[in-house]
């Protein structure tokens, strides 16, 4: 849930959730308040228990982040069974980092949490202020209560505090940093000059026979591949879903069911001025001026010590009723709207506290319809889907027609495009449905096939409808095809010779510049250069720093670009960059990222030592 929430937070919250974002890649969704199956524990870390609930949210996270990352992959290769282990080994990591924070007496104050939601826009109303309900509607629909929500969110500002801290505390020395500095302040001068594989492509003169005889020397390559066509009957909740309603007594009787458990909630907007050590002339100096009428909102910029909620008026966001120590809810509760309170005393100073606002969340049957409609109508997708698949696995036994199979379930035999063992788009490109189609049970036997779980309550039968032979494609089919393949072989070919009468003509002493010029190509000269440098060609650059420093001749190499072209380099020049040339900036930058990787090791070893201390039950 929060992996949506986090793209769209700003202002004071950016820097937390940069962090959050690596945080949650360990551990999914967090801890839900549940009862069934989902509350059973899947795994028990030195004593504290992980839910199933828990791990297979963040296996559905871990999935939406591999499709995110690999557009175009088939969702159903990435089965649960091969994902779980490595999510869980993620929990594992995230829960042990949590427990040594802990006891090393790291926290996070509620106020902190609250400056995060009051940040995050999926929280807030169209006018820009925190919408209580819409928060209590969002975490509840995943689950959460407000206690267990915010809980989770102090966990993972936990690992983000503590991941941070060795970065804080690591170092690097003057030697180390010399090293660096030498390979990243490195600089080379180098020549190169650009054979292009165009000009080569277009001086390329084909004869018919020449043609023919490629196609002849290849036909392996212009071959149709074999194809199946099946019919296919398929079944899915959202079949049933899509089209159901549930009845206004129905609604009304779970509602009455439920009436006991559901509670009503009171949430009130908070602003404070925090004085850490006030005097009482200052507390007095603070008094007078809210008696006389001054903005609440502009004595806290002017005297407020929490830089968090300063700039923003004093505003610490909701609470509802647990988020600030017992003294300032306890003064929060007892005021109108709009109304200060005296000075009120925590471990972190002294308030001025003004109530901002009041949202009362009242559960009744109208707020709660839409939410216990979803529940029946899934319940009853449930019993639909269990009673279709008995009688699917049932028929489609031996089945000689699938037609007659979805009629007298209610569901739609549908007829597949064709498509080769590689797959295709439909219902063609799912490696199931692959692997049966091409059975020899079903592309011998003609058999139906078994009832193929394809994921997420999808469910499906194919059986052949027809089978397309591979084939030998004509030259007349595919002449396209093979003519711009001799093409690109052949040019290459040439260019590659002619390439190689360059090299010779640089390696026998002749100049880059010199050899460019009675041939006609293009050249450069790159002086200085660094492996940052930009404004110039990268994948040349890239290559001349991949070449060996030499100190007492010129290194002649040569290379294809990724579109075919031929490039010589001559490296000239190669200087070792030097730490004592740096600006004290630049000196910091290269610092902290030594810090950076080496802080990485320090953190892994950690990690790796409390895994192998710890008590783990699976």
């Amino acid at each position: 849930m929060l992996d949506s929430f986090r793209h769209n937070m700003k202002g004071i919250a950016f820097g937390i959730v940069i962090l959050i974002a690596i945080v949650f890649a360990f551990s999914g969704i967090g801890s839900l308040s549940m009862s069934g199956s989902g509350a059973d524990t899947a795994v028990t870390v030195n004593g504290e228990n992980v839910t199933e609930l828990s791990v297979l949210r963040a296996i559905r996270s871990e999935k939406r982040r591999i499709l995110d990352e690999n557009e175009g992959l088939d969702a159903s290769l990435l089965e649960d069974e091969l994902i779980r282990p490595q999510v869980v080994e993620q929990i594992i990591g995230r829960k042990l980092l949590v427990q040594s924070a802990k006891s090393a007496g790291m926290g996070i104050s509620s106020r902190t949490t609250s400056k995060l939601l009051l940040g995050t826009p999926a929280f807030l109303s169209d006018d820009g202020r925190f919408d209580q309900d819409l928060y209590l509607y969002t975490i509840r629909a995943q689950g959460f209560t407000s206690g267990t929500f915010l809980e989770m969110l102090k966990d993972d500002l936990l690992v983000e505090q503590y991941v941070r801290g060795f970065v804080a505390s690591g170092f690097v020395t003057a030697s180390e940093l010399d090293l660096i500095a030498s390979i990243t302040e490195q600089q080379r001068n180098y020549y190169y000059l650009t054979l292009p594989l165009q000009p080569s492509i277009d001086a390329v003169q084909l004869s018919d026979e020449q043609i023919a005889a490629y196609y002849e020397n290849n036909k392996q390559r212009y071959q149709a591949p074999e194809q199946v066509v099946v019919d296919y009957v398929e079944l899915n909740p959202e079949m049933f879903s899509a089209t159901q309603s549930v009845g206004e007594e129905q609604v009304r009787a779970r509602y009455e069911e439920q009436r006991e458990s559901l509670e009503s909630s009171t949430s009130r907007q908070a602003a404070h001025i925090l004085l850490a050590q006030p005097t009482d002339v200052v507390i007095a100096e603070i008094n007078d001026k809210l008696a006389a009428g001054e903005s609440f909102e502009a004595l806290a910029k002017e005297y407020s010590e929490d830089v968090g909620s300063a700039d923003f008026g004093g505003n610490l966001g909701y609470t509802s009723g647990d988020t600030f120590p017992e003294s300032f809810e306890s003064a929060l509760a007892a005021l109108e709207v709009g109304e200060v309170s005296a000075p009120v005393t925590t471990d972190s100073g002294t308030h001025f506290i003004k109530l901002l606002d009041i949202q009362e969340q009242i559960v009744d049957f109208d707020s709660e319809r839409g939410r216990i409609e979803q529940e029946l109508i899934a319940e009853l997708t449930d019993i639909w889907l269990v009673e279709k698949l008995a009688g699917l696995k049932e028929l489609s036994y031996n089945a000689e027609n699938l037609s007659e199979i979805a009629s007298e379930l209610g569901l739609t035999a549908q007829v597949s495009e064709p498509f080769t063992r590689a797959g295709a788009a439909g219902i063609g490109a799912n490696p199931a449905v692959l692997k049966a189609a091409f059975s020899s049970e079903v592309l011998e036997d003609a058999y139906a096939s078994e009832v193929l779980d394809l994921g997420n309550d999808r469910y499906v039968v194919v059986k052949l409808n027809k089978s397309i032979p591979a084939r030998q494609k004509g030259l007349a089919e595919v002449q396209d095809e093979v003519v711009a393949s001799l093409t690109d072989q052949l040019a290459r070919t040439g260019l590659a010779a002619r390439g190689a009468e360059l090299l010779a003509k640089v390696e026998s002493g002749e100049d880059v510049e010199a050899v460019a010029k009675a041939e006609g190509l293009d050249w450069q000269v790159v002086l200085d250069a660094k492996r940052s440098t930009g404004g110039i060609n990268s994948e040349v650059k890239r290559f001349a720093f991949q070449l060996p420093a030499t100190a007492n001749k010129d290194l002649i190499e040569s290379f294809y670009t990724r579109s075919g072209d031929f490039v010589l380099v001559a490296l000239t020049d190669v200087e070792a960059g030097d730490s004592s040339k740096l600006s004290k900036a630049q000196k910091a930058s290269l610092s902290y990222a030594g810090v950076s990787s080496n802080s990485g090791s320090e953190l892994q070893a950690v990690q790796q030592s409390l895994r192998t201390s710890a008590d783990i039950e699976l």
